[in-house]
């Protein structure tokens, strides 16, 4: 959506997950690039960030969601207004990897299945208090038909990663479409009989 002249493409991205996941810090780290070590709950923040991709200049609207159980009747208020979303669990937290279930099943009543969302498994940096199996967020990542990346908001990796590609499902990446294209454009090349 294109609300401001300033910018070609506006972006409403939702982060959704239990609390203590690292929703914030994730949007800080994308955003500031830095990292807060204290908690602080949220009940709602949204953090903005002017980038380029693609040749186009877009504004990121990026919604930072409570994750206590008593806010979670406000979830599918919140979902209608967003149109990318990102489920985030802490790999170090079982029960957020569980409630992953609730956030998504609150927010399809809304928005279909099919939604552009990317799982997120975040504090990777934390490996020795890992509780969830890289294997475990890619099984739970093909029930929702999602892509999944783990990710550190305390050291930053996969970060940026994160948001190009909730980005990419507005705006596909343009190397991507032209290998795409070569690879279609080989492949008839290689299709063609030629008769003499």
């Amino acid at each position: 959506m294109n609300l401001n002249k300033e910018y070609d493409l506006e972006l409403k991205i939702g982060l959704f997950g239990a609390g203590a996941v690292g929703k914030s810090s994730i949007a800080i780290r994308f955003v500031e690039d830095k990292f807060i070590e204290e908690y602080d709950p949220t009940i709602e923040e949204e953090f903005r960030k002017e980038i380029d991709f693609n040749n186009k200049k877009i504004l990121l609207r990026i919604l930072d969601t409570a994750g206590c159980q008593e806010y979670w009747p406000y979830i599918e208020n919140l979902a209608r207004g967003y149109e990318l979303f990102i489920y985030v669990y802490s790999i170090t937290d079982r029960n957020s990897y569980k409630e992953i279930f609730h956030y998504y099943n609150s927010i399809k009543k809304y928005k279909s299945e099919n939604h552009p969302k990317v799982l997120i498994g975040n504090k990777s940096d934390l490996t020795m208090k890992r509780a969830i199996s890289i294997e475990e967020g890619k099984e739970l990542a093909n029930k929702l038909n999602c892509k999944f990346i783990e990710t550190s908001a305390k050291n930053g990796e996969n970060i940026n990663q994160l948001f190009y590609e909730i980005i990419s499902f507005k705006i596909p990446n343009q190397n991507e479409n032209q290998n795409q294209n070569q690879n279609e454009n080989e492949k008839k090349k290689k299709g063609k009989c030629l008769l003499m």
